[in-house]
This record gives structure tokens, C-alpha cells and sequence, in this order.
């Protein structure tokens, strides 16, 4: 190797190496002072469970990127979203929401943290993990009981958050 480009690689180095020289500082990942964008595995996986759920015509779905709270160490990381919300009278009759992301989550090779998992009356939460994706589901539509009745909430609420392989 010359001499001429090895000098081109250091200055390179040098200048241009995330971390080092010139790219050095807090903002060399953050353009603008944004978090970054999750990667796009995790915003595939955003992607497809909002695909799953726009199969319920009464459900709005809103997808963003941003920070997603780890249900494990409560610490904030980039990710995706996926917020669903309707009224729960016109779901009455399907197959749950959630249960149909859970369903393909098992049945494309996630692996369920049950350990994170929870269910109670009328919600669900519940992690998955693949690939070093992290993704969590919880809500649903509270039910409870009162004087005798069951009573179930008018909006049927989920919130979805995945977070890419930690670096």
C-alpha cells in the first residue's frame, strides 16, 4: 500500500469516523437534535402488526417512530409505534386484535417473554422477541363487574412499541 493512500485512509479516519475527529460530539447520531430513526427491521415489525390490524375496519391505526418504553427497565429507547383505537361494539363477534398479533407472532418464530405477559379482564399485555427485535403489545378493552353486571369500556385501546437490536 502507497504512502498516498494510507495518508487518505488516516484523514479519513481522522475527519470522518463516527466518534472521532470531526464527527466527534453528542449530535454526530442525532441530525437536527432528533432521536434517530429506528432501524428499519423494527419499523418493518411496526409495519406489519399495523397491516394486521387494518384488517378491522372499525380501528384506527397510527404508526410513528420515536421513543418506546422497555416494559423490562422502563428506560426509553428509539423505536416504533403502533396505536390502535375504535369502539368496541363493532369488534364484538371477531377474533381480538391482539390475539391475531400474538397469533402471528408465534406462528412466524417471535419468542414470547412470558414473564411479560399479562391478562386480565378484557386486556392483554404481552413481549416478543426476534432477530434482537423487541416488541411489545398491551391493551384492549377493560371489563369489569359491578353490582352483579359486566361492564365493558366503549373504546377498545392498543398500543404497540418495538425497539431494533441494541449496537
Amino acid at each position: 500500500m502507497g504512502k498516498r493512500h494510507l495518508l487518505s485512509l488516516a484523514v479519513t479516519f481522522l475527519f470522518c469516523f463516527p466518534g472521532f475527529g470531526l464527527c466527534e460530539g453528542a449530535d454526530a447520531d442525532r441530525p437536527n437534535g432528533a432521536d434517530p430513526p429506528a432501524r428499519v427491521d423494527a419499523r418493518g415489525t411496526c409495519a406489519t402488526i399495523a397491516a394486521i390490524l387494518t384488517v378491522y375496519p372499525p380501528l384506527e391505526v397510527r404508526r410513528s417512530d420515536g421513543p418506546v418504553r422497555d416494559s423490562r427497565t422502563f428506560a426509553e429507547h428509539p423505536g416504533c409505534r403502533v396505536l390502535v383505537s375504535g369502539p368496541t361494539a363493532l369488534i364484538a363477534g371477531e377474533v381480538d386484535p391482539a390475539d391475531a398479533v400474538r397469533v402471528f407472532f408465534a406462528g412466524t418464530g417471535w419468542e414470547e417473554d412470558i414473564r411479560l405477559a399479562a391478562d386480565g379482564p378484557g386486556t392483554t399485555s404481552f413481549v416478543f422477541r426476534k432477530n434482537g427485535i423487541f416488541c411489545q403489545l398491551r391493551g384492549g378493552a377493560n371489563s369489569w363487574i359491578e353490582d352483579g353486571k359486566t361492564f365493558t369500556s366503549e373504546t377498545y385501546e392498543l398500543e404497540a412499541g418495538c425497539v431494533p437490536p441494541s449496537n
